[in-house]
């Protein structure tokens, strides 16, 4: 058996997906994990692991030699509040990319690296339509900011000089984000299930925990240089989401209107909301090496909506 240790760096381990993916990387008795966080975070769940404090940009690079990593997953993406700031942070997050990158080339045994996106840079997919790995990116909503500051990772990956790998989830389902903003905080508002616009987009849904195991299992099992989407199941409508989750807690739904939507939260989020973007994938080979434990619509929720009242 394979007991040598390897050192797994994670950058944004505390964050949303983060979290997650540091539970699952730290039951592996053989992976030593070093992770990069913001200097507010509080540290003492962490103490079992090797701690840095700062951002992409300021981080001490020496530790990367200290340490020599063995992978790399990158979940640590400068943030805004608006069109500007955004723009903002993707830039400065493109610089600290490349200084990165650069930093990594000049090692004698560069890592894996495995970069978080999601499945907004593929923009909305004609009906019909599917999104794989090599589909051409077109971002929508947040992503077209996103798409700056991963543009360095896409370059060298493309000049095939570093292992880069893309992870890109669909919608993420867990007690937090997104669910728990537009669809939670309404349900216990309103006692209704919030349907935004006319519930004909399709998205590819993958509980919290999944996402995370599938992340892990790219960058351990995955082939060099090779990107893969990340879903649970066939993609269903908004309708069926909301309706299901209306289900499962005893009540029916309330219709919202996409101008309703970006009149509170802006465009950005009203664009998110309406595109269809379903995945598929063309790498089965290594989607299957993970067993998803939440596998469709009813069971991701069920999970979440019990994460959520243990919360209460």
């Amino acid at each position: 058996m394979d007991t040598k240790k390897r050192n797994i760096w994670v950058l944004g381990g505390t964050g949303f997906i983060g979290s997650s993916l540091v539970r699952q990387l730290s039951t592996d008795p053989k992976n030593l994990i070093h992770m990069l966080v913001h200097k507010n975070i509080p540290a003492r769940y962490l103490e079992s692991f090797n701690i840095f404090t700062g951002d992409i940009r300021s981080f001490d690079l020496f530790w990367l030699e200290r340490y020599p990593p063995d992978i790399i997953y990158h979940l640590a993406r400068l943030g805004g509040t608006n069109t500007v700031t955004r723009s903002l942070a993707a830039h400065m997050g493109a610089s600290a990319n490349q200084r990165l990158i650069n930093y990594l080339l000049g090692l004698s045994s560069p890592p894996r690296i495995v970069y978080v996106s999601g499945s907004l840079v593929y923009g909305h997919q004609k009906e019909g339509a599917a999104a794989d790995e090599q589909s051409k990116l077109l971002p929508v909503s947040f992503a077209r900011h996103y798409l700056i500051g991963e543009a360095p990772w896409i370059r060298i990956q493309d000049e095939r000089r570093l292992d880069v790998r893309f992870a890109r989830p669909g919608w993420i389902v867990g007690p937090d984000s997104w669910f728990k903003v537009f669809y939670w905080n309404h349900y216990k508002k309103t006692g209704k299930v919030p349907m935004y616009g006319e519930g004909k987009q399709l998205m590819s849904l993958v509980q919290l925990d999944d996402c995370a195991g599938q992340i892990a299992m790219l960058g351990e099992h995955g082939s060099t240089m090779q990107n893969m989407n990340i879903f649970s199941g066939e993609p269903v409508s908004q309708y069926t989401f909301a309706r299901t989750l209306a289900d499962l807690l005893h009540t029916n739904l309330d219709p919202i209107a996409i101008e309703t939507l970006q009149n509170i939260y802006g465009r950005a989020i009203g664009e998110a909301f309406t595109s269809s973007i379903p995945l598929r994938t063309c790498v089965p080979e290594t989607a299957g090496r993970y067993q998803n434990i939440s596998p469709d619509v009813r069971t991701i929720l069920q999970k979440t909506i019990s994460l959520l009242k243990n919360e209460q």
